[in-house]
């Protein structure tokens, strides 16, 4: 992992999701999304061939390395191998996180995705450096079999899980506030808010400006 990326210091992941950002291709998005502060990006687009992934992927890698941000690619191992990018992201039916830590090496990161209390243990048991945890709350655009997890289920994983977590699913941006005095240290995955926003950078500076204050505040603690 280059040296000038510390994904731990950062506590906003933004996830992209074309679908969701209003006509608006990544590129744009993650170009404001920069400008307004966010320094990790998570590359999600599921349904593009493999060309269409790894070429759009590239184009987002030297938008990150331009101001010095991390970028995750999310299931595609190959691809995140063959752009260099910081990290994969794993979840349920991908390749094994055990085996991809082992092969890619200690610099490489790897997330992945919990969505129940036992899950995130036994995958932080098995060498994940992150793991997004959701549905904190209840979610408007997908069903989903798993229930909200809420500041309980959030404060309970984060007592029993060592490595980092970043709560995704149905935060809204005017939740921050709440969530930063309340949840420490408060690490955010998200996709809508800054996505659907109307001004992204706007968005991206607002979120930043709640939650590097309250997380500084908590790792001085």
């Amino acid at each position: 992992m280059p040296p000038h990326v510390h994904l731990f210091d950062h506590p906003f992941m933004f996830i992209t999701d074309r679908h969701r950002s209003q006509d608006r291709s990544n590129l744009d998005v993650i170009r404001a999304a920069l400008e307004g502060g966010i320094r990790w990006i998570q590359y999600r687009e599921p349904d593009l061939s493999d060309a269409e992934f790894y070429n759009e992927a590239i184009k987002i890698k030297e938008l990150c390395d331009e101001v010095s941000a991390g970028l995750i690619i999310n299931d595609r191992l190959d691809v995140a191998a063959l752009i260099r990018a910081e990290g994969v992201h794993l979840g349920q039916g991908d390749l094994p996180l055990r085996v991809v830590k082992e092969y890619m090496g200690e610099d490489f990161i790897v997330g992945y995705s919990a969505h129940t209390l036992q899950e995130a243990i036994t995958t932080a048991w098995e060498g994940a450096d992150y793991i997004t945890y959701s549905p904190l709350f209840r979610l408007e655009h997908k069903d989903t079999p798993y229930k909200p997890h809420g500041i309980d289920g959030a404060k309970e994983v984060m007592e029993k899980v060592e490595v980092p977590i970043f709560l995704l699913g149905g935060i809204r941006l005017p939740d921050l506030k709440d969530l930063a005095g309340t949840i420490h240290p408060l690490r955010i995955a998200g996709v809508s808010m800054i996505s659907q926003a109307d001004d992204i950078r706007a968005a991206a500076e607002e979120a930043m400006g709640i939650l590097g204050p309250a997380f500084e505040a908590s790792r001085e603690s």
